[in-house]
């Protein structure tokens, strides 16, 4: 039995938006003629013309878009296009992850955005989003995946607020405010941002500290970039609600836009349990699920549990996912005083380079000098961070191969756990310098098989150990 669905009218403005930028021909011959002739005889009736034009291809593109639904044969059909048709079959036990967003206007008009992935498409980009109607949507879902009755596991608005605090970062904070800003003062035909750079500029020249306005100025903008930030990751993960079922997960959350999003477990690459340095302070974990082929993001990751104790996680996930049981043995860096130092070195020259830094920078630019401590500061501070991550390599890093992958390391100022079924993993690449040769060890980075998926790496490990855990691993003589 086949279902057709259409999509919803709602869609045309989205058809609309990359094609508006045409209206300002008509403008731009109007501001001609105006300057040229002293009047505006016939652009008006250009402007409504090609105005009528966009809104009729607009139109005829919404018209054509058509889903088709066949039970019998367990195929999604997707058919678009108004000169070139477009046809794309897609066995439904191939689909990745089924996404969908309901922003403000869409629950006004009863409509939301369907998202369709594979582990086919282009990078970086969802394979087929289309606006459905509510009713629709559900209906198309239930075909897809089928109706179920999955156990609800919710998450409090407090550890919600603590995931939010504690991956927030200041530059996430300006990439989501500036653009705002900027829109709103195009709209509003006002310098907002330079209206607020003043008030900050104001505000911090009426606070007294040993650093000059400047850094004063800095630290206002970087806490209000980071209050965005948390502001935008709360609203974005509040009402979080994790759906498990035998064939599938579902993940739904958000506040203004809500997020449905549905996964086939077997599209499932891998799982990372997270930390952050905060986190770590609260002895806490984010775990995430990668998915090939998973929307329009920059990586293939999903949050499926927001902030949990680390037995707590195990407890809920082991029996779902059998490949997350990490194994007890396992390669471990040498515990000796020389593969600490190893750990150590960069950061110990980064922090020698800073202080020599600051110190000719204070010679040379004495007026400067209050400035300069300041930087100095922020950057002794980092290199204290990226020393403490050395040493967490050092005391905790692991690899381990079997039918499961399991790696525990390191990326920046986050600690990674990650669990790979071994049939999943693309490719392991050892990696050696000639301090590595030198000391007989090896780097070993661990890459699943997706393009975009996770990827983890363990430094100084015993080279041969490794090579012939690899070897026992996938029976290579």
């Amino acid at each position: 039995m086949k279902k057709i669905f259409k999509a919803h009218p709602l869609m045309i403005f989205g058809f609309l938006k990359p094609t508006l930028i045409i209206l300002f021909l008509p403008v731009i011959k109007g501001v001609v003629q105006y300057f040229t002739e002293r009047n505006f005889e016939g652009v008006i009736g250009f402007f409504i013309f090609v105005l009528c034009a966009i809104l009729s291809i607009a139109v005829l593109r919404w018209r054509s878009y058509t889903l088709i639904c066949n039970e019998r044969d367990r195929v999604v059909t997707i058919k678009y296009g108004i000169l070139f048709k477009r046809v794309a079959k897609i066995d439904i036990a191939r689909l990745s992850s089924v996404q969908t967003t309901q922003n403000p206007i869409d629950y006004l008009c009863r409509a939301v955005t369907f998202k369709i992935n594979t582990e086919a498409g282009v990078h970086n980009r969802t394979d087929f989003e289309f606006k459905l109607s509510l009713k629709n949507s559900k209906e198309v879902s239930v075909l897809l995946y089928g109706k179920g009755e999955p156990k609800a596991v919710k998450y409090s608005v407090l550890k919600v607020a603590i995931l939010a605090a504690t991956t927030s970062s200041a530059f996430t904070g300006m990439l989501v405010a500036v653009p705002l800003i900027n829109r709103a003062g195009n709209l509003l035909g006002i310098g907002l941002s330079e209206m607020l750079l003043n008030e900050i500029n104001s505000l911090s020249g009426r606070i007294e500290t040993y650093f000059p306005p400047v850094v004063n100025t800095v630290s206002l903008i970087v806490l209000g970039a980071y209050f965005v930030s948390f502001v935008y990751s709360f609203f974005k993960y509040i009402n979080f609600k994790l759906f498990l079922e035998k064939d599938k997960l579902e993940v739904r959350s958000g506040l203004i836009v809500r997020t449905r999003t549905s996964f086939r477990k077997s599209a499932i690459n891998n799982i990372k349990v997270e930390q952050t340095l905060l986190m770590q302070l609260l002895r806490r974990y984010a775990l995430k699920v990668s998915v090939g082929g998973y929307g329009d993001a920059k990586s293939e990751s999903e949050v499926i549990i927001p902030l949990g104790a680390n037995k707590e996680i195990k407890d809920k996930l082991t029996k779902y996912f059998p490949f997350f049981v990490p194994d007890e043995k396992g390669i471990r860096p040498a515990r000796n005083y020389l593969t600490q130092s190893r750990y150590l070195f960069l950061p110990a020259i980064y922090f020698l380079v800073a202080i020599a830094l600051s110190i000719w920078l204070v010679v040379f630019f004495e007026d400067l000098t209050r400035f300069i401590l300041f930087l100095t500061f922020i950057a002794c501070s980092l290199v204290l961070g990226y020393a403490y991550m050395g040493l967490f390599q050092y005391k905790h890093s692991k690899l381990s191969f079997g039918d499961n992958i399991f790696a525990r390391s390191n990326k920046g100022f986050r600690t990674y756990e990650l669990y790979c079924p071994k049939e999943n993993i693309g490719e392991i690449r050892i990696i050696r310098f000639l301090p590595d040769m030198w000391y007989k060890t090896c780097r070993v980075r661990v890459l699943v098989r997706s393009e975009r998926a996770d990827n983890i790496r363990v430094r100084h490990l015993d080279y041969q150990s490794v090579k012939a855990q690899i070897y026992k691993c996938f029976n290579i003589e």
